[in-house]
């Protein structure tokens, strides 16, 4: 029979799942020889090798990379189950783990201020991450609630749009084409075009939306780092109308006038169907519907 304790489970899930014994430790507030011992004494119990190290780079086996899926299944359950006893006791309280694509990011900062203020005794943890990430993390069912993009219709997830979401083009308030009154597509691609990693929601939209093809090497993983790459003149970017309300009114970027922008899209509230979402997960995710 196969043994293994709930410390070996919690440290050998961290493990793979941050690629490192150190990150681990800082994690679960133990000592790196702690999580190693933990790993050790769950290789002896189990009787195969878990994980492979060269160097600093640690990689699961086979076997246990299916030992893997079971922790994150375990660890979860469990975790559910503890928020659920806290809050029974105290229906107000209770802990929200929600992931964020980055356009929402300060949308969802401020209703999450506002939500707390409610319900003072509630905790949460907020990743702002990219698309592939979230994805990643409704698959494997370990975030309560996702705020992204248009979700893919193929994964069985429970999606609520709460708010649209206009894509626009902006510039440097130099830039020639803001001398035009209706830019085409045709024009924007004779121009250094700045836009979100591959696989990004905002790329994909505009590419399929507005048929446009990225003619340039400069990709940028956060909306911030494409408002000062514009600001500092290198080209046209694509962001949510959102995310730039401060510099528009500023003026230190500029919206540009281009057919087929704004493009509209919604913003959604998602979770995996296979999850009971907790009491003040519910509640969270009315209220951020309510706010839109």
């Amino acid at each position: 029979m196969i043994n293994y304790t709930l410390k070996q489970l919690y440290s050998f899930e961290a493990v793979v799942r941050l690629k490192s014994f150190t990150k681990a430790s800082k994690e679960l507030f133990i000592t790196q020889p702690a999580v190693y011992m933990q790993i050790q004494q769950l290789t002896q119990n189990i009787g195969s090798d878990l994980i492979n190290t060269q160097g600093k780079k640690v990689t699961p086996t086979y076997i246990g990379n299916k030992f893997y899926r079971t922790c994150v299944e375990v660890i979860y359950i469990l975790e559910k189950s503890k928020s659920e006893i806290e809050q029974t006791l105290d229906p107000e309280a209770g802990h929200l783990q929600i992931a964020v694509a980055t356009t929402t990011n300060s949308f969802v900062s401020r209703v999450l201020a506002k939500f707390k203020r409610q319900y003072p005794k509630m905790t949460f943890h907020l990743e702002v991450t990219n698309r592939k990430m979230l994805l990643e993390k409704l698959i494997n069912n370990n975030t309560d609630l996702v705020i992204m993009g248009e979700p893919p219709i193929e994964m069985n997830l429970e999606t609520k749009p709460f708010m649209e979401n206009p894509l626009i083009a902006i510039a440097h308030p130099d830039h020639p084409l803001l001398l035009k009154k209706n830019n085409s597509i045709k024009d924007l691609n004779k121009e250094t075009l700045i836009t979100r990693e591959q696989g990004s929601g905002t790329r994909i939209t505009i590419e399929r939306i507005a048929g446009m093809e990225f003619n340039s090497d400069i990709q940028i993983n956060s909306n911030e780092a494409i408002i000062e790459a514009v600001q500092a003149g290198l080209g046209i970017g694509f962001v949510s109308k959102h995310t730039v309300k401060l510099e528009l009114e500023s003026g230190i970027i500029k919206q540009l006038s281009v057919q087929r922008f704004p493009i509209t899209r919604h913003w959604y509230v998602v979770h995996n169907k296979k999850s009971a979402l907790s009491p003040i997960a519910k509640r969270f995710k009315q209220f951020i519907i309510d706010s839109s």
